[in-house]
């Protein structure tokens, strides 16, 4: 997972792990239930990296960040799926 990959290279101190764990967790429980079954890995990895993008360049708490990272991920679905 990309996401874990950039937490794992020493980015962020063990406080800003635990906002960001927190902010994914959750903004997943706001969208799991609307993803399809066979899409859900890859959406989650993509909340991920959309979670960990926004939390390198904020201040947000846990729930700001979820709240940004919701917003963003819709956007991001909807962009994607008008071009198919």
């Amino acid at each position: 997972m990309r996401a874990r990959r950039i937490v794992q290279t020493g980015a962020f101190d063990p406080e800003d792990v635990e906002r960001l764990q927190a902010a994914l967790e959750a903004a997943w429980l706001q969208l799991e239930a609307s993803v399809p079954q066979r899409e859900r890995d890859a959406a989650r990895e993509q909340l991920a990296t959309v979670v960990v993008s926004a939390g390198n360049v904020s201040g947000l708490d846990a729930e700001e960040l979820a709240t940004v990272a919701v917003r963003t991920f819709l956007s991001i679905r909807a962009g994607t799926q008008s071009l198919l």
